[in-house]
């Protein structure tokens, strides 16, 4: 009996390890706008078919209850004995993700899938000053790593990581990404899960806010106008000095 449970503790070891992934790509435009497109792949024997349900009924009712958020993809497949979790977001403002899901719906009833939403959500933080845009985020994972593999459960997680992409519409100005892309305009950071028990992730970054074309031809036709406007009065202001002087 025992061997029997050594073995079988060694198989859901190898289903495991490796098999928790988390990949987020944010697209951060320079009108404010943005995409967020998520793929979350978690083994059947950690998520049923029901906590599966339970969280695509989550992200449907929570994300649809936020102004300036479009919910585009909602949707939780099975493939290769994971669920994989698809959400894809887009918003005209980048400033309605600040606070986004961090607080739990007091009017909806709390429910496992909304557990796991609010934990992989974290809290998003954006600061918006003059022509700068900050971006930070915290994810507290521990409590969902505890309640789906407990406390011992760091040893079958592998290389099970969370990544985040963030393409920017100019070159960040500081981040604390592991990688820097494209000039400095796609930041990655990659977290393993076995090292966010203890502590949290923290995704920072900052970036200048491009002027869009029109700012610029706009700038000019003002300052033609002033020009114009300066001409006119002078031109005016000489012809009532040569009538006052006749």
């Amino acid at each position: 009996m025992k061997f029997v449970s050594i073995v079988f503790l060694s198989l859901v070891m190898l289903l495991l390890s490796s098999c928790i992934e988390g990949e987020e790509e944010i697209f951060l435009n320079a009108d404010g706008s943005a995409r967020v497109v998520a793929i979350y792949r978690v083994p059947t024997i950690l998520l049923s078919a029901e906590d599966a349900e339970d969280l695509r009924s989550s992200i449907e009712v929570e994300v649809g209850a936020i102004p300036n958020l479009k919910l585009i993809t909602n949707k939780i497949e099975k493939h290769n004995g994971d669920r994989v979790v698809l959400i894809e977001i887009v918003t005209e403002d980048v400033a309605s993700l600040e606070g986004a899901l961090s607080k739990h719906n007091p009017a909806l009833k709390r429910s496992q899938g909304d557990e796991i939403l609010h934990a992989i959500i974290g809290q998003i933080m954006v600061n918006m000053d003059g022509l700068m845009v900050g971006l930070k985020r915290e994810v507290h994972l521990k409590p969902l790593l505890d309640e789906y593999l407990g406390a011992s459960g760091g040893s079958i997680l592998g290389e099970s990581a969370f990544r985040y992409t963030v393409h920017l519409p100019k070159p960040a100005v500081s981040s604390n990404a592991h990688e820097v892309l494209d000039d400095g305009r796609t930041l990655v950071w990659s977290h393993k899960l076995v090292d966010c028990w203890n502590k949290p992730i923290h995704l920072s970054m900052t970036s200048r806010i491009p002027i869009p074309w029109w700012a610029y031809a706009l700038g000019g036709l003002i300052l033609m106008v002033l020009v114009w406007l300066c001409f006119a009065m002078v031109t005016r202001l000489r012809a009532v000095a040569e009538d006052t002087s006749v």
